[in-house]
Formats: structure tokens, C-alpha cells, sequence
């Protein structure tokens, strides 16, 4: 699971500014360089602290108080990404110091507490892998074949010859079965490839 696009928000902590900015990200590059995008957009705040969490397995996993006490920011965030589930996530929270001091405590949760309540409504999706199966039938069977077809699965394409061909994707585990069954033993589905396909959750 990951986020959709970038999300953003912004909270007032003992008059200190917090804006929290998340990014789904591929690849370490494209969070150093977000980061870096974030730092140049708000050049003038007090801190820019960051954490990611990159890979199928979140084997990468990075983070920076930059300036602020160590283990206050860049941690917190961190934990934030890690509790969220989020993986391929990129987050910066930008400070604006506003002359109260939070304490090591009160640091660790705004900067954890912010971002979580980020991630939490931000929109998200997830792979899933689908078959793309090809099925080829009489044009009587259209209405009850395409039918469940259009209802049930990924339309890719259809082609009219002599017959229908129809080439759609599914996440169903018995497509071979149900064609069967609603074909009545006349046509066969002809497994094509695997495919994955980004859904909104």
C-alpha cells in the first residue's frame, strides 16, 4: 500500500508551525530529491526533518532530525510511515519555530503525530495481480458470455470475426471454470499473462 499522489497538511503546535508534505517514491533518488524540493520550496523555516521507507520489503528505510534533537524528528516520522503501512513513502515535516519550547517529548509527538494524521487521510492504493485471459465464442453467446464478462472483469478488447474474441483481465482464482459453466462446456478461457494493476483503496 502506498500513497496516490502527494498530500499535504498543516498544524499549529505551541504557536511552532508544522507542515507535514508526503510523496509515494520509487526510488532513493526520488526522495532525496523531493526532500530537496521541499527544503527549496520553504527555504526560510526553522527545520526540514524527513524519513522514507522504500522497497517490497521496506529494506530501505532512512531518517534525518536535521538540526533539531536527535531522535525528536526524523524517528518519529519514521515511525509514523512504519505504523501507517505505507510502504514507498516519502515524508517531510517543515518547522516553523514560534518561540515556545516543546521539549524532547513534545517534539517527538508533533512531528510523529502530525505526519500520522497525514498518512491516515491521505488517499492510497495497492497492487494486485491479475490474469488477462483471452476467450473466443459464437456471437449467440454474446449476451450471456460478455454479459458476465463486462460485469465481472477487466474489459481489455474485443474483436469480431467469424467469432467474438474477447481478451479481459480478472483477479477471480476459477475463470477457466466459470466459462465453462456459462458456456456450457463450449469454449475455454486461454490464460495469456499476468498483470498488475494500481486500485484506489
Amino acid at each position: 500500500m502506498r500513497l496516490k499522489q502527494e498530500a499535504r497538511s498543516e498544524t499549529v503546535i505551541n504557536k511552532s508551525r508544522f507542515i507535514v508534505c508526503a510523496c509515494p517514491v520509487r526510488t532513493e533518488e526520488e526522495a532525496r530529491a523531493y526532500i530537496a524540493s521541499i527544503r527549496h520550496e520553504f527555504p526560510d523555516s526553522t527545520h526540514v526533518c524527513t524519513a522514507y521507507v522504500i522497497g517490497e520489503h521496506d529494506e530501505i528505510q532512512r531518517s534525518s532530525d536535521n538540526g533539531e534533537p536527535s531522535g525528536t524528528a526524523g524517528i518519529p516520522i519514521l515511525e509514523a510511515i512504519r505504523h501507517s503501512h505505507l510502504s514507498d513513502t516519502c515524508a517531510a515535516v517543515v518547522r516553523y519555530f514560534g518561540g515556545i519550547k516543546l521539549g524532547t517529548g513534545g517534539l517527538a509527538r508533533a512531528y510523529g503525530g502530525c505526519t500520522q494524521a497525514l498518512l491516515a487521510e491521505a488517499p492510497k492504493v495497492k497492487d494486485v495481480s491479475l490474469a488477462v485471459y483471452s476467450v473466443t465464442y459464437p456471437y449467440e453467446l454474446s449476451g450471456s458470455l460478455e454479459g458476465w464478462i463486462r460485469r465481472n472483469c477487466e474489459l481489455i478488447d474485443l474483436a469480431y470475426g467469424d467469432q467474438v474474441t474477447c481478451t479481459f483481465a480478472s483477479a477471480m482464482e476459477d475463470i477457466p471454470e466459470r466459462i465453462r459453466d456459462l458456456s456450457k462446456g463450449t469454449v475455454q478461457a486461454a490464460f495469456l499473462r499476468k498483470e498488475l494493476r494500481e486500485i484506489d483503496l
